[in-house]
């Protein structure tokens, strides 16, 4: 071999060394399963309507009432529905019945029942409020009802109000213009969002030149109270009126002139106007001793009150007790109605003290029982914060949350 040709061999040699070496083989891809979308779901929205029931409601729905009712009873009887409020149905647009319902108990808590892999799930989620203790103050111009709404409460905040004062004042009958209210309230907060008002703390009500003090507090039992300025408890032993809301139509009136007999007769009680189903309290406890139609008075029910005292209701639509019952002080004992000689539908109230009749509207009730002796200190302690928070103009005081 000459020269030449090993030269052009190692030439080559040298260029097959210098070459750039393959690339490496890219790694195998994997594909890793995706896991497929959620299916899609609607709802369906169903209003609670008079009559119905849970069987009846879940079985248009493809639901086992008696499954669900069980699983739910641990958190809530399922069996208590009432008219107008309303199941939100959660169904899968492939499904043929929900999977998912919600059912509102009250403003604050919803039961939710889910389905599992092995039955129906309950829990009940509650809405945690952050509590601002606000003043809220009016002054009744024409009616305390719509001075009170003017001013941003709701008709469960009035009431709420009107319980605490409804042994002292007759909100239907005794209310004058001119009247003010100035209270801290609790103020319930979802976050930024102001939702509603809760429970009166302390409250000042001025009404024909009385001034009426109540003042909330929590014993170390746990027990709630409304007080006045001097630790006497606003509970009485009697309401002053039957009906939590309504109008006076005819007063006591020994000489009144009937308008059925078209001649004077006594009217030993007092009417108060109100639409037929209206919710009738026992003014206070004691034991039913009628219970049953009375002549002129039809539906008529009458209560033995502890001491001298008795009273009575008539003209009902319906009567929830029976003869011989003990009652509690505003334990629903019927309903507004029209039975007997009556013109239309109201309530025919009639009070006694020691076997004679007495105008409800004026009587004289028993003192109100003190503050235990035990809990006067704290009460002192609450009393001076809130009666010093009333006299304050600022609408915030404090924060809490709950």
């Amino acid at each position: 071999m000459s020269f030449s040709q090993i030269l052009i061999i190692c030439v080559a040699a040298a260029s097959w060394s210098c070459a750039d070496p393959e690339p490496p083989s890219p790694p195998p891809v994997v594909l890793v399963p995706q896991p497929p979308p959620p299916p899609e779901t609607h709802e369906i929205v169903h209003t609670i309507e008079s009559g119905d029931t849970l069987g009846k409601i879940l079985t248009a729905y493809g639901l086992s009432a008696h499954e669900i009712l069980a699983a739910a009873k641990p958190e809530y009887d399922l069996a208590q529905l009432r008219a107008g409020k309303a199941f939100t149905f959660v169904a899968r647009n492939d499904a043929i019945s929900p999977h998912e319902f919600r059912y509102p108990i009250d403003e604050d808590t919803t039961l939710v029942m889910a389905k599992t892999d092995t039955g129906w799930a309950a829990k009940v989620d509650r809405i945690t409020y952050e509590i601002v203790e606000e003043i809220r103050e009016f002054s009744v111009q024409s009616t305390f009802w719509g001075s009170a709404i003017e001013a941003g409460l709701r008709a469960s905040d009035i009431a709420n109000l009107a319980q605490v004062y409804q042994y002292d004042v007759d909100f239907n009958t005794e209310i004058q213009a001119g009247a003010t209210v100035t209270m801290v309230v609790e103020a319930l907060y979802n976050g930024a969002t102001f939702t509603r008002l809760g429970r009166p703390l302390a409250a000042r009500f001025t009404n024909k030149n009385k001034e009426y003090v109540a003042i909330f507090h929590r014993n170390k039992d746990g027990d709630t109270q409304y007080y006045d300025e001097k630790g006497l408890a606003r509970k009485k032993a009697f309401l002053r009126s039957p009906l939590t809301f309504s109008r006076v139509t005819s007063g006591f009136n020994p000489r009144r002139y009937h308008p059925v007999l078209k001649r004077r007769r006594p009217h030993n009680g007092v009417d108060f106007g109100a639409p037929t189903g209206t919710p009738v309290r026992a003014t206070g406890e004691g034991k039913v001793i009628v219970a049953g139609r009375q002549g002129g008075h039809g539906k008529y029910v009458k209560i033995d009150h502890p001491g001298p005292y008795a009273s009575s209701y008539s003209h009902l639509s319906r009567i929830n007790v029976r003869n011989g019952q003990k009652v509690k002080q505003g334990q629903v004992i019927g309903l507004v109605g029209s039975t007997g000689m009556s013109t239309g539908a109201h309530l025919h109230y009639q009070f006694w003290q020691n076997g004679r009749f007495v105008n409800p509207m004026k009587i004289k009730l028993p003192r109100n029982k003190k503050i235990p002796s035990t809990e006067k200190a704290a009460f002192q302690k609450n009393r001076e914060q809130w009666l010093s928070v009333l006299e304050v103009s600022a609408p915030t005081v404090a924060m809490t949350e709950r």
